[in-house]
């Protein structure tokens, strides 16, 4: 079980208190956070996140290079991989595969310096 994360902050329920997730819509959630954590960015953990920051929309297969930049990020999560990825006006959904099924997350793509 785990906090539940909405627009970067915890999701408060109607008594105020944070929600929380488990199983399915918990591994999603972070494996979004995997995703989108700029890697080296944790001063505890420099291996945790990824690289998709540089992702660049303009190359070449850049949808097939979005997937293997989450799937760097993934590896910390037993099980959990990218499957695919189509971009959107929100960002880059990712379909993704846990040992508790699949579903979709969206990230937003950071720039290099944030």
């Amino acid at each position: 079980m785990d906090m539940k994360w909405e627009q970067g902050d915890w999701a408060l329920g109607p008594t105020g208190l944070p929600e929380t997730v488990e199983g399915l819509e918990e591994l999603l959630q972070n494996g979004a956070m995997a995703i989108a954590m700029r890697q080296g960015s944790l001063p505890y953990d420099r291996s945790l996140g990824s690289r998709f920051y540089l992702w660049d929309r303009e190359e070449e297969h850049a949808l097939e290079r979005a997937v293997a930049l989450a799937n760097e990020g993934l590896l910390s999560l037993p099980g959990v991989q990218a499957v695919s990825a189509q971009e959107t006006e929100d960002g880059v959904v990712f379909t993704l595969q846990t040992p508790l099924g699949e579903g979709s997350v969206t990230v937003w793509k950071a720039t290099k310096g944030s």
